[in-house]
């Protein structure tokens, strides 16, 4: 197979796999990542050579101690020329531009890259790192007066481009390896302590470290994990004769549904995402395979209960069976339902016909109160939401939640193709996504009808005729 023909089939896979919406952000924002990415290569100094680093800390320089001269000389010109060069570049386009797999890749590559550069915002500090609010005031008084003496010899534009050089060659390679020399001289370490001490007030840290204190600051960081609630919804409607039932009228929301009304599998059936492995670059140009795995951490579902007082409870509850109905009363069921229907089309137009959409307000449902089993009621269009029953309320929901963590491992691997792997085909593809979720497989394959909902559609279409 060519390798025009592999590309547009990796191209093809990615766009059905992936929603527009996001493949669209992806796509738009690409150049954008490209510059984000350059430039905190740049700043920490993550380029094959240092030449950019360096004119960025002298461009930097120029910043802080010609400023004043360039905003009162040049700060028109400047935006003489930024419009039109503005104006130039808006009459040169023509037609969109075509966008191709190279694009998404690199695209996927640049987040990768500005991932790894950035810190880690879900890294928690514990309370005994965080130095207390009065300490930060003892800290800040001692050290006010020797910065007012300082900023009185040394003009402040100094200062600020000292402040920024020390920023900008923080994680450069050399201050890396001054930083390591002078962190193993006790000498250093001491004096840095006792400077500290007597800013904060704290006595010093104990001289002897033990062996355990040693191999745990020297131990490896565990791989990156994330925490995910997957909520689906129950739905059922009342019907004379059956009470609340999962049969649901053909227009309307399914038995189970996300949270945007899409079908998906009951939780019984709910299955997570398949193990994947994702062949990419790092930023020293190795290759990395990065694998992702998802298991459940809570052993059950849970139904989310909300009661008056506001209090929000996840509580452990048997997940419910389908089972058959009594086809006769279901056969009366819908008689008198398309009697009620009938009689209701005369007066009101729009009726029960109109397809369901979702509320804009999504924080008022989520305030709302449950009764103890987790049921929302409404009225037949599911509106009027409360957490009693009776006259009036034909429909009812609730929400079944469940945390899952995936896990992701990252390892150096030999040189190879990139893309990700798919385990039902077991080998590596270089297609951009070649796995099929879960949700993909429920969305393009029709959820199977009941035998109460196929009865009950031929009993409305009888009454009909």
């Amino acid at each position: 197979m060519s390798s025009s023909t592999t590309t547009t089939t990796s191209l093809h896979e990615f766009t059905n796999t992936v929603p527009f919406p996001l493949t669209a952000v992806l796509v738009c924002l690409a150049p954008y990542f490209t510059l984000v990415k350059n430039a905190l290569e740049i700043l920490t100094w993550s380029r094959s050579t240092s030449y950019d680093s360096w004119l960025a800390l002298a461009a930097w320089w120029a910043v802080c101690l010609l400023s004043s001269a360039t905003l009162r000389y040049f700060f028109p010109i400047a935006i003489i020329l930024t419009l039109t060069v503005i104006t130039a570049s808006a009459s040169v386009r023509t037609s969109a531009p075509l966008f191709t797999e190279i694009n998404l890749q690199t695209a996927i590559a640049d987040l990768t890259v500005i991932q790894n550069l950035l810190p880690n915002p879900h890294t928690k500090s514990t309370p005994s790192h965080r130095p207390a609010f009065s300490t930060l005031l003892r800290v800040s008084a001692i050290l006010y007066p020797p910065y007012l003496l300082l900023t009185y010899y040394v003009p402040l534009q100094i200062l600020v481009a000292i402040s920024g050089t020390v920023a900008i060659t923080w994680n450069s390679p050399w201050a890396s390896v001054l930083r390591n020399i002078l962190h193993k001289s006790a000498w250093v370490r001491w004096s840095a302590y006792y400077v500290y001490s007597k800013l904060t007030g704290q006595p010093l840290p104990p001289r002897n470290l033990s062996y355990q204190t040693l191999a745990a600051s020297n131990s490896v960081e565990p791989g990156t994990s994330l925490r995910f609630l997957f909520t689906i919804y129950e739905n059922q409607r009342w019907w004379m004769g059956l009470d609340f039932s999962p049969a649901l009228l053909p227009n309307e929301r399914p038995s189970w549904c996300s949270v945007s009304l899409q079908p998906v599998s009951p939780p019984n059936a709910f299955a997570l995402p398949e193990p994947t492995s994702v062949y990419l670059r790092d930023s020293n140009g190795r290759q990395v395979k990065r694998t992702a795995t998802w298991k459940w951490e809570e052993p059950e579902w849970r139904v989310l209960v909300r009661k008056e007082d506001g209090a929000v409870s996840r509580v452990e509850k048997p997940v419910p069976v389908a089972k058959e109905e009594n086809p006769s009363l279901l056969m009366k069921a819908a008689g008198k339902m398309k009697e009620v229907n009938s009689a209701q089309s005369s007066g009101n137009a729009e009726g029960d016909n109109q397809p369901f959409e979702k509320d804009e307000d999504e924080t008022e449902e989520e305030d709302i109160v449950t009764d103890a089993d987790g049921w929302v009621y409404g009225d037949n269009k599911w509106d009027a939401r409360s957490s009693k029953g009776g006259m009036g309320k034909y429909t009812r929901y609730r929400r079944w939640t469940r945390v899952a963590v995936v896990n992701e491992v990252v390892e150096v691997v030999e040189d190879g193709e990139t893309g990700i792997d798919d385990p039902s085909r077991g080998r590596t593809s270089v297609a951009m996504v070649n796995a099929t979720s879960v949700s993909r497989r429920t969305e393009e394959s029709p959820e199977v009808e009941s035998p109460l909902r196929r009865r009950l559609k031929s009993a409305l279409s009888k009454g009909t005729s």
